[in-house]
């Protein structure tokens, strides 16, 4: 059939506008953290503060507690049942995730893995570098024991690479400058909120001659702060501790000498560069493998640091 010139190119715009319309659909991508903590809130707000940067579709779950790890795996399944084009995660487990992710790349989803690694195949990586802040905190409690003293580590949990990595490293720098010193390792704060304080007050229970402590948590930290003070032992006990940015009671803690040391991630930054890193991998742009968010060593003698009081909330 001979059409007029004028509808022709109307047909042919049409159906031009038919084909490109996928491309333009709102690109998903799926966020899956560990849980609910303050932590993973400030990851969650780098996230989708990218994502509308970036002009793209943030989905953000996560379970209520890092333990939950059957849940995190129910949480992927509906993710991807929602479409999205690239996942963001931070496992719970680096041993049971593994499958349920490989399973996602099998369907074309493009993966970025944050804060732990897993076990198999990760295109991408972005964490703190967990080895190097656990030897920073170890070099920094080596630097305040000596000889045959006893030091005692509040470990975070089983299932978690990340803070393993830090007490892994931390022992070994401890080591490295004192051979006999004799370090405890046989506590865990665990994931289950609200039961730190007891594994905290417990440790302080059986290890009494303990001169120093690392905390390998953020909960746990915050727990082993408040059961030194209980105690009164704050300030005679060197403590280190790990978490993010800086809040006023830990300021305050290392300012009167209860805390030697606060390793502080960065949250913010690792979520935000989890989604800048997925949306350059759905624009097929090269992306480095590993990449290490930087972390802060603060103690009182930087405290006051411009950059160190910028971490404080506002």
């Amino acid at each position: 059939m001979n059409l007029p010139p004028l509808l022709r190119l109307l047909g042919a715009l049409l159906a031009g506008l038919t084909v490109a319309s996928p491309l333009h659909a709102a690109v998903k991508i799926g966020v899956l953290l560990k849980g609910h903590s303050a932590f993973w809130s400030a990851a969650e707000q780098g996230c989708v503060e990218t994502g509308k940067k970036l002009g793209v579709d943030v989905i953000v779950k996560m379970p209520v507690s890092e333990s939950d790890i059957a849940v995190q795996i129910q949480l992927l399944d509906g993710l991807v049942t929602e479409g999205i084009q690239a996942l963001v995660i931070a496992p719970c487990s680096t041993t049971a995730l593994s499958g349920p992710v490989a399973a996602a790349a099998a369907r074309g989803i493009k993966i970025v893995v944050i804060d732990t690694a897993i076990d198999g195949d990760m295109p991408v990586f972005i964490a703190t570098n967990h080895t190097d802040a656990g030897a920073a905190a170890g070099r920094l409690l080596a630097s305040v024991v000596s000889g045959t003293d006893e030091v005692s580590f509040l470990k975070h949990s089983k299932t978690s690479g990340a803070t393993t990595l830090r007490e892994v490293s931390a022992f070994g720098e401890l080591r490295l400058a004192h051979p006999h010193l004799v370090i405890n390792r046989d506590i865990f704060s665990g994931t289950e909120a609200g039961h730190e304080i007891e594994k905290a007050h417990l440790l302080l229970t059986q290890h009494p001659n303990t001169k120093a402590i690392l905390a390998s948590g953020t909960p746990g930290s915050m727990a082993m702060l408040k059961a030194l003070e209980e105690s009164k032992r704050a300030g005679s006990i060197k403590f280190v501790g790990f978490g993010f940015n800086l809040n006023p009671t830990v300021a305050a803690a290392l300012d009167s000498g209860a805390m030697l040391g606060w390793i502080a991630q960065l949250p913010n930054e690792i979520g935000g560069k989890g989604v800048t890193a997925a949306v350059a991998l759905l624009n097929d742009q090269p992306v480095q493998e590993v990449t290490f968010c930087e972390f802060l060593v603060i103690t009182k003698a930087n405290l006051r640091d411009s950059r160190v009081q910028a971490l404080l909330p506002k």
